[in-house]
């Protein structure tokens, strides 16, 4: 290659790289999503890191998260990896005209599996079509609600946490 062809590849090649950039800042700036994306959740994410770089992850997630963190900690500890739990909705963390300690998207299946995993989450709605209903070892509890979905439930009554109950098909005779 002689220098002209050079200076041809070179001029072609930023003028496509200009071109892109500016495709991308353009749609960067009229979509809300990426702008909320980089100037808020990266921006403060990456301030709460710098100032706070002797924090564990698990410090991390507690002190971003809060009661919501908390509460899947909890759950996580007091249940066995191989727990199929009946997980509260939208609804019961987020009970319409009232107050929740609740952040986030605790309900929302993706985010309570990246903290719950192996264990295999179902929601009430779900509970007619899906595989694992039978094998429901666990209610998960929050606000006060889901007492209702055991059977003749008997004991006392709390807040949040989780209860162990019998599955019509666990494998250990339970």
């Amino acid at each position: 290659m002689n220098r002209v062809q050079i200076l041809k590849w070179l001029v072609k090649n930023l003028v496509v790289t200009l071109v892109i950039g500016g495709a991308v800042w353009f749609c960067m700036s009229k979509n809300a999503g990426y702008r909320w994306t980089y100037t808020s959740y990266l921006k403060n994410n990456l301030d709460f890191m710098r100032h706070n770089p002797k924090l564990t992850r698990e410090q991390r997630y507690g002190v971003k998260l809060g009661i919501s963190y908390s509460y899947l900690q909890f759950i996580k500890q007091n249940t066995p990896e191989d727990a199929v739990i009946l997980y509260p909705s939208k609804e019961d963390f987020f009970p319409p005209g009232q107050e929740s300690p609740f952040q986030g998207e605790v309900y929302n299946l993706s985010w309570a599996t990246r903290f719950l995993y192996p264990r295999k989450i179902i929601f009430p709605h779900q509970m007619q079509q899906n595989v694992f209903t039978p094998y429901i070892s666990h209610i998960a509890i929050v606000n006060g609600r889901g007492f209702e979905r055991i059977n003749n439930y008997q004991g006392d009554r709390f807040e949040h946490g989780v209860l162990p109950v019998k599955s019509s098909k666990r494998n250990d005779g339970q």
